[in-house]
């Protein structure tokens, strides 16, 4: 990888992430199941505790009076359900939410369709042990322990600090009991959970740096890249000439139709049209220097009027495109050039062409 310097181009990224090769962190999922467990504790799980131990409480006090049959069984067994499961599935609706959340949060919502099925190739135990024991798989391995000890560092100190608590856990009667466990589960959740999420945080940070250090790229492999995504230069080049080409034989065969080319003399050729029932010229083919030779030269062969005025052929090339009508501030030099083509053709006695600044 010494020469793959570049980083990745975004159809390189999206070419990955159709593969399902995203930044993705396993430990964030726990991280926030663990933390919304403990959440949910507070809320759902409230609820199920205590149901669960009014239950407990029931059936002690019921056992020494109860008749245990079959009936008293499916009794027993349906109030259970009745009134833990419907907490259950909250508890357990929330943590399948969260990790959901989680892990689209991650993916940006990701479908990789190529990951799909299942891969033989995982089944070969030597492929396996070569994942063990190669040097990222050692990495993986000393973060794993560095994890885990750091995690049971933190649940060690908080159960040595709440020691006599949970000591005397077995001193107080069955509600209070189970009331101060729940309350020195959360707590301890909520320590650990923090810890995990801070280490979750880092990994995703590592997973992403991980990610696109494996992408990156040479800088021929993003002169290739970028030909695939936007095309050869020298094709894109040669269509441009070619559609430039195309327009210009579109524009020299309208010159034929022209009233008359106004020309700088030599180096600006503008073929103009004009007829009655029109509002005003219109430009119907310019160029410079080789195709104002060619328009002067189409006029020629078909008998159109070839007038010079630079000042006109200058602004008409610089301000009117073709097939557009000139603007009013150049119908005064305008009617001038049409005037005299008319009267050399013999079709202006007296009338001037109907051509006033508006």
């Amino acid at each position: 990888m010494a020469d793959k310097t570049e980083a990745p181009t975004q159809r390189r990224l999206e070419d990955s992430r159709s593969e399902g090769k995203v930044a993705r962190s396993i430990e964030l999922n726990s991280a926030a199941a663990l933390l919304g467990s403990a959440l949910l504790l507070r809320g759902p799980g409230s609820t199920l505790a205590l149901s669960f131990r009014d239950l407990v409480v029931e059936m002690i006090s019921q056992i020494p009076r109860a008749d245990i049959t079959q009936a008293w069984l499916q009794q027993t067994f349906i109030t259970f359900c009745l009134r833990v499961l419907p907490s259950l599935g909250l508890f357990l609706g929330g943590l399948m939410i969260i990790g959901v959340s989680v892990t689209l949060a991650q993916t940006r919502m990701l479908w990789a369709s190529k990951k799909v099925g299942f891969d033989f190739k995982r089944l070969d135990p030597i492929s396996g042990f070569k994942r063990i024991f190669s040097a990222r798989g050692l990495i993986e391995l000393g973060r794993a322990l560095l994890k885990l000890g750091l995690i049971g560092w933190v649940a060690y100190s908080f159960l040595s600090a709440n020691y006599p608590q949970i000591i005397m856990l077995g001193q107080y009667d069955l509600v209070t009991g189970i009331t101060n466990f729940i309350d020195l589960v959360y707590s301890l959740m909520m320590r650990v959970g923090s810890t995990y999420l801070i280490l979750a945080i880092a990994d995703y940070v590592y997973q992403r740096w991980d990610l696109m250090r494996n992408l990156r790229m040479s800088k021929q492999e993003v002169k290739e890249d970028m030909k695939r995504s936007e095309g050869d230069p020298m094709l894109k080049s040669r269509i441009r000439a070619q559609q430039r080409r195309m327009a210009r034989g579109r524009m020299m065969s309208n010159v034929p139709k022209a009233t008359v080319v106004v020309t700088n003399p030599t180096h600006l050729a503008i073929a103009i049209e004009y007829h009655e029932g029109m509002s005003a010229p219109r430009v119907l083919a310019k160029g410079a220097m080789r195709v104002a030779q060619k328009i002067v030269a189409l006029a020629r062969e078909n008998n159109i009027p070839i007038v010079q005025n630079i000042p006109l052929a200058h602004s008409i090339y610089n301000t009117i495109a073709i097939d557009q009508e000139i603007t009013s501030d150049l119908y005064l030099a305008m009617a001038e050039v049409l005037a005299y083509v008319f009267r050399i053709r013999g079709k202006l006695t007296v009338a001037q062409p109907s051509l006033k600044p508006v």
